[in-house]
């Protein structure tokens, strides 16, 4: 008599409560699903399991990985859904059309593509999806292209979802943190239509390898900032290695200024824009107000802005004199005080400006002042990177004017007359 064989175990998956929201599956359930945190958090393997038991639902969905690019889709999301179908057993059900998993029961389809081609083709359409699922979305360019997805995402009757899976990283810029955190902590605002799931691997002990465990745990103590950036990947408030530190920032300036300077870049074509910031001078410190940054701007609407933003006609503005006739057609466009800046090497000059207590003036923290002073720093080889064109136009009005000499004269005191007061 042929022995029986075993049947294999069940494989048993030690799922994280944080990680529930990803397997709701009714209407009126909330849009955006955050799931971000730190390597070995089995974010991606959890939200592919989910991802695979919403083909079987009730509502017939049909869900779309995205990443930036295309190449890499091919790689890893398809690898991770494939995983879990075999995971699960479900190998039969499903079967592989081109770039789509199809499951054979109910017709519901897997799709993979890049919201950017590798030529840069945007993605078109996402017509008749109900799911997204965008894998790296800190790789997303802009707010921009991902309103496009988001906008996309409209089947009537059904339950809309938008799975982002992420490790935090730099929060200055990123539209993640903009729309949906305030200083790294989940905006309150947002909890009526977003599900919020950090996780670390600490929570994913169990499915993890011991040595795999051991090693992230020994980085905190031996990498502690590489332990919390990458490993714990909290969002990173500070970009490290930062030419300029330590300024403050005020949301206006209280006290009336001792004189008032302007500096003055131009803009020259690709990426370079015109910047003008005010530097109101008090008590040893610069407050440097950002009055525009516009790219591509021609010398006539930078004279028509400088006018409509207030720019007294006699100011002294220090400006960049690469091209000299852009200081004589804005000196016959009305402002008699634009002046060469003084100009030297830039390692000295930004060490003068260094030295000096500068508070940027900004209540929103939107300007590119304040982007530029948060984010400017040198390669991994020590070299500058492009200077911000504010950072480059505040630097020429603070280190042309002289505080001594700058400050408006005191006129001589009025002789008092000699004649009585009295009646006329």
């Amino acid at each position: 008599m042929a022995k029986k064989t075993k049947k294999p175990e069940p494989k048993i998956l030690d799922v994280n409560p944080v990680f529930e929201p990803l397997f709701l599956d009714q209407l009126h359930q909330p849009r955006y699903y955050h799931a971000y945190g730190g390597r070995g958090s089995g974010k991606s393997f959890i939200a592919s399991i989910a991802t695979v038991q919403l083909t079987y639902s009730k509502f017939g969905h049909n869900i779309m990985y995205l990443r930036a690019t295309m190449t890499s889709i091919e790689d890893s999301s398809y690898k991770d859904i494939v995983d879990a179908i075999e995971f699960l057993g479900k190998e039969n059900d499903f079967k592989v059309i081109k770039n789509r998993i199809v499951n054979k029961v109910t017709g519901s389809i897997i799709a993979f593509k890049g919201i950017r081609s590798t030529s840069g083709s945007k993605l078109k359409s996402l017509s008749g999806f109900t799911t997204v699922v965008i894998e790296e979305a800190m790789d997303v360019e802009s707010f921009e292209d991902f309103s496009e997805v988001d906008e996309g995402i409209r089947v009537m009757g059904k339950p809309l979802k938008i799975i982002l899976l992420y490790n935090p990283g730099i929060a200055l810029g990123s539209f993640l943190h903009d729309d949906w955190f305030i200083d790294g902590v989940p905006n309150p605002k947002r909890f009526k239509d977003t599900s919020f799931m950090h996780s670390t691997f600490l929570d994913n002990e169990k499915n993890l390898n011991p040595s795999t465990v051991a090693m992230y745990k020994d980085m905190e103590f031996s990498r502690p900032k590489y332990y919390i950036s990458n490993i714990l990947a909290e969002w990173s408030l500070d970009a490290e290695g930062r030419v300029y530190q330590e300024w403050s920032i005020y949301s206006y300036m209280e006290d009336q200024p001792e004189f008032t300077v302007y500096g003055l870049d131009f803009g020259y074509g690709g990426n370079d824009s015109t910047a003008c910031i005010k530097i109101d001078y008090y008590e040893g410190s610069w407050y440097c107000t950002e009055l525009f940054n516009v790219a591509k701007q021609r010398i006539g609407e930078t004279i028509a802005m400088m006018k409509n933003m207030g720019v007294p006609r006699d100011a002294k503005i220090y400006a960049d004199y690469a091209v000299p006739t852009f200081l004589t057609e804005i000196r016959l466009g009305g402002f008699s005080g634009i002046r060469k800046c003084r100009k030297g090497k830039v390692e000295v000059e930004l060490k003068k400006i260094q030295d000096k207590n500068i508070i940027i003036v900004d209540p929103d923290k939107t300007s590119q002042l304040y982007f530029g002073y948060m984010t400017w720093k040198r390669n991994k080889k020590g070299v500058l990177q492009h200077e911000p064109d504010s950072l480059a136009a505040m630097r020429y009005g603070i280190l042309s004017c002289n505080p001594k000499t700058d400050k408006p004269k005191r006129g001589r005191p009025v002789k008092r007359s000699n004649v009585r007061r009295g009646y006329l």
